[in-house]
């Protein structure tokens, strides 16, 4: 990976005392419900430039600006910064912290509730990098959202909780392998690329924190209904202690029956006694496709 140059990198609000004059000055609280960690530490902020290879040709969008220290970091590399922010009692700090730089566009909007084509066409995106420092309870949700919607990301370089990470580079057969893996998995290569500990912010979390990237690329095995894709997924691990014959005629009932899993699972080369986890990227994509013949009337 060719990493940028850091000298530019603007880490001001890297610091605790910042931090602390920001709440002090503005009567700010942490909101634990919004998952409000800020991070402390100008090094990972470098690292989280360089691992998202952010150049001036860039347009970057930022999920959950904060007091505006990845923000700033990333008005000082990119081109454009689309920074949205749910917490409007963030604004006055913003105001004054993001000020300086006029490439920077504060967004009031709920990631989770965004139509992201919408988006798209409203700011007129084409490829653009997603760089965030994510808020732990909106981390899966919005993923899953992003990534079946992700026609004008070029990546995403996200710092998440150390277990969601795992998750999403876990391997078939593992007990962390399940939704997340497969859909991202599908959609980009995925990679850990540094192990964070809670002290790099205020106030610190419980938990270890990873940096992963997401660099999105076409699918090796394309499915015909990216949407029945993701359905069957879900179907498949529902019940993970059942084989996955078992799981998907349980889910999908009674519009698909039991006989014909059975019968596209053999189609596949799947033996029905398998678990959802043993299955392959390949394998879902392979049995959504044969759902999808099911759905325009090739019934067998």
């Amino acid at each position: 990976m060719e990493l940028r140059s850091v000298d530019t990198v603007d880490t001001t609000l890297a610091t605790p005392a910042a931090v602390r004059r920001l709440a002090a000055k503005y009567g700010f609280t942490f909101r634990k419900s919004l998952g409000q960690n800020f991070l402390i530490d100008g090094n990972i902020l470098r690292e989280i430039i360089q691992i998202a290879e952010i150049g001036k040709s860039d347009t970057v969008i930022e999920v959950g600006a904060g007091i505006g220290t990845l923000t700033r970091a990333l008005g000082s590399t990119a081109g454009r910064v689309l920074a949205l922010e749910v917490d409007r009692r963030l604004g006055p700090i913003l105001q004054e912290t993001v000020s300086d730089y006029d490439n920077v566009e504060l967004i009031w909007e709920d990631a989770l509730e965004l139509d992201w084509r919408r988006f798209q066409e409203l700011h007129g995106l084409s490829r653009v990098k997603l760089v965030a420092n994510l808020p732990y309870y909106i981390t899966s949700p919005l993923l899953v959202n992003l990534f079946q919607q992700s026609s004008f990301l070029e990546s995403m370089t996200v710092m998440v909780q150390r277990e969601v990470g795992e998750r999403f580079t876990a391997e078939p057969g593992t007990k962390a392998y399940g939704t997340l893996t497969v859909l991202a998995g599908y959609y980009s290569e995925v990679e850990i690329c540094q192990i964070v500990p809670p002290t790099v912010f205020v106030p610190p979390p419980e938990v270890e924190s990873a940096i992963v990237k997401f660099t999105f690329r076409p699918p090796e095995v394309e499915a015909v209904d990216p949407t029945l894709l993701w359905t069957t997924v879900k179907a498949a691990f529902n019940q993970r202690r059942k084989t996955v014959a078992n799981s998907l005629a349980s889910s999908l009932k009674p519009s698909v029956s039991k006989v014909e899993i059975h019968a596209i699972l053999h189609a596949c080369g799947i033996a029905p006694e398998r678990r959802a986890e043993t299955l392959t990227v390949g394998d879902f994509v392979k049995l959504a496709n044969q759902l999808a013949a099911l759905d325009t009337g090739d019934r067998k």
